[in-house]
Formats: C-alpha cells, structure tokens, sequence
C-alpha cells in the first residue's frame, strides 16, 4: 500500500479539530539529478493528540517521513511544525524508483529539448477500507492539505497543475476520493542570436572609424600651418655671365 494513503487515512482520523499540511517536491535539474522531499505539517493540538495515543508518539512522528531515506530536518512554519524528509537522487530511474513509494505511476523523460512528467496518484485506490474504515470523500480538505509540488527545468509548455507558482514550480492537489492525474511539459530556450556580439563590433569599428577621421584631420590642419621651406640661393655659372661687347670700355683694354 502506498505510504502516503496511510498517512492520509491515519490523519483523516485524528484531525477533527486539528490541522496538518501534506507535501510531495520533487525538483529535478536538466542533468537528471535532483531531489525528492516528503514534507508533513502538524500543528500543535495533532502533536499533543499523537503524544496520546498508546505506544511511542516519536514514533508515529518519525513515520512522517513517507518511506523516503535521506536527510531529516524539523522546522516550524508559523503555528505548524514541519517535519521534512529529502532524498537526492543522480538520475531519471532514481527519482522513478524514489517516487515509486507514493505515486500509483511515475515516469519522467529528459531529452535535448526539454522533461515531459506523467504521474498518477490515487489514494482511495491504495487505501485498505477494511483497516481504515472511512469515507475519503468525507475528509475536511480545510483540517488536511495535501499537495504534489514539481520544479523542472525549462520553459513550463504544458501542463495540467492546479496552480502555477511564482517560482516556476507546479503545484497538483491531491483529492482524497479520486484518481490525480499529473502531467508537465518543459522546453528548453533556444540560444538567441548574439545581438551583443554585433554591437560590439560595431562599436569598435565606429571607434576605428572615428580615430582615423581624428587622424586625417590633424594631418592636413598642420599641413596649413607650416611655413614653406626655404629655397637655396641661385647662382650664374661660368657659362651664363655676360659677355663685354664692342661697346664697352673694357674692350678696347683688353685688346691691348
């Protein structure tokens, strides 16, 4: 019989005038792994009723656990004290064998594109009428709640939760007198365009562009202000003096 079942129907029993919260998280990461935690709420007038009942109380409070080994921890959440129990898991047939204990079905499938869960839970099904004889559909949902809380990585696609909460996970809550059906699917984002990757080198080359036109500009501004270079003084050769005519009064001395 599946823990959980037990559980209900123990508390179904004991909670008139009382309060307690049931929780089933399951959290799984893109690899695989992840975790699932049994998480059961009593407040203080079922502590004191269970510490009534023959036999240990610190026994039927350490049964809370759901069948799940792992790591035990008590917390208290306002007028509720927590008890929760986590088990990790390192892959898709751990958690399938973890869920096994209180899920009528469990199977979880992770590919490249994103996780696909369908799960069936079904506690008047599992439940033994004839060592529990009660009404489920009779159970005080406002004394007793209890839920299937589910991360999964990726992009929520379609789903059957009864509430999708702000960080993502799903939220199922479990009837006492039906069949739950559960079933998700995620994809994964698909890497974008690298919108940054052309910005940035559209930056450089505006810098590039910029720096050159600085460059132009300064070269051709002290080419105007440069004074020109001074020329070499011109000299007659030989060749090019002037010849004294005929005329002149050295000709004559130089014919004597």
């Amino acid at each position: 019989m599946r823990r959980l079942s037990i559980l209900v129907a123990v508390i179904a029993i004991l909670a008139a005038g009382c309060r307690a919260e049931l929780r089933l998280l399951v959290d799984v990461t893109e690899q695989g792994s992840g975790t699932v935690t049994a998480e059961v709420g009593i407040n203080e007038q079922l502590r004191n009723l269970i510490n009534t009942l023959p036999g240990d109380g610190e026994q039927v409070i350490a049964g809370l656990d759901l069948g799940l080994v792992g790591e035990s921890s008590t917390r208290v959440e306002d007028e509720m004290t927590v008890y929760a129990t986590q088990a990790e898991f390192d892959n898709v047939t751990g958690i399938e064998e973890t869920a096994a204990g209180n899920f009528t079905s469990f199977v979880l499938e992770i590919s490249d594109q994103g996780t696909t869960l369908e799960a069936t839970l079904d506690v008047a099904g599992e439940l033994d009428l004839t060592q529990f004889p009660i009404d489920p559909s009779g159970i005080d949902q406002e004394a007793l709640e209890a839920r299937v809380i589910v991360a999964l990585p990726g992009d929520i696609a379609n789903n059957n939760a009864d509430q999708l909460m702000t960080d993502g996970r799903l939220a199922w809550d479990i009837p006492f007198d039906s069949e739950l059906y559960m079933f998700a699917n995620t994809v994964y984002p698909k890497p974008g365009f690298p919108w940054w990757l052309i910005g940035l080198l559209t930056l450089s080359a505006s810098l590039a562009l910029a720096v050159w036109f600085a460059a132009v500009r300064r070269e051709k501004k002290g080419a105007k202000q440069r004074p020109p270079a001074p020329q070499p003084p011109v000299v007659d050769s030989p060749d090019t003096m002037t010849t004294a005519g005929t005329d002149s009064p050295f000709f004559e001395l130089g014919a004597d």
